[in-house]
């Protein structure tokens, strides 16, 4: 991925991506004609935020003064790992939102999304009162979601071991790299994806570039490949976002969507031989 992506992306067409999905956003707001809207909206929220902060770190390094010394931020970590965080929350958003095919798996994709929210709360230790009545408010949203999902013909249609997943939390069927070749995102930017995950856990590569990004030279190469990534998918999640609320690709100009559309072709086709050729 590196090899291929040796032009520094530039800012303002990174800006760019990131103003035209502020604007797809922000032409759905109002009141939500279903709480999985409202759920699509605010995950939509998410992942600009993540976008936002990991192409600010990019283009404004800075000093951070201590009372000891003064410290230069690389912001080379956070970068990775704020782009893995915007690469999950597209995956969500396709794999909850977009990616069913009919009423009946949109809706039990959602409920067993919202299921494993206060199902992975449960295992959180009680810390206070206020948090015994949170978790026993949990309680009943797992029996509310539970009785939805029995309900539900796209859910009955698993196999039992599959049932029994969902139910104790586990939302997704697929692996993230499954999901993001779903989304039509290259193989490569599938295992890249894998590759990020190691700077959200502290892998042993993680900190050895750590050590690499205090080497000027270094710096570029080690955060392009994030930022190529994180353009592709806002290029793909506006698309997608627009595809489900369209009212929001209303906003788009001809020039806008032929961005959008050199990014999201850029993330399907990386990878592929007739790209390794330059």
């Amino acid at each position: 991925m590196v090899r291929m992506m040796l032009k520094y992306p530039n800012v303002d067409e990174c800006l760019k991506l990131l103003d035209l999905l502020c604007q797809v956003i922000d032409a759905n707001r109002g009141p939500a004609s279903t709480e999985g809207e409202w759920y699509a909206h605010n995950l939509a929220n998410k992942f600009l935020n993540h976008c936002f902060f990991a192409i600010y770190l990019t283009y404004n390094r800075n000093q951070f003064k201590l009372p000891s010394k003064a410290i230069e931020l690389s912001g080379l970590s956070s970068i990775d790992v704020l782009a893995r965080a915007s690469i999950e929350a597209f995956l969500t958003f396709h794999y909850v939102f977009y990616s069913p095919k009919n009423d009946e798996e949109k809706n039990y994709k959602y409920w067993a999304y919202r299921l494993a929210g206060p199902m992975e709360r449960k295992n959180i230790p009680i810390l206070s009162p206020e948090y015994k009545q949170k978790i026993e408010e949990d309680n009943k949203a797992v029996i509310d979601f539970s009785k939805k999902l029995a309900s539900n013909t796209s859910f009955n249609s698993l196999t039992v071991g599959q049932r029994k997943k969902i139910l104790k939390g586990k939302w997704r069927l697929l692996n993230w790299k499954d999901i993001a070749l779903d989304a039509n995102l290259s193989k490569m930017i599938a295992h890249y994806y894998g590759h990020l995950c190691g700077f959200a856990h502290s892998s042993s590569l993680s900190v050895l570039q750590i050590a690499q990004a205090h080497q000027k030279h270094e710096q570029k190469l080690l955060i392009t490949p994030s930022i190529y990534s994180t353009n592709i998918v806002i290029a793909n999640f506006i698309n997608e976002y627009c595809s489900l609320f369209h009212k929001c690709g209303l906003v788009l100009g001809n020039e806008d969507k032929s961005l959008i559309d050199f990014w999201t072709l850029l993330g399907s086709s990386l990878g592929d031989p007739d790209l390794s050729n330059p």
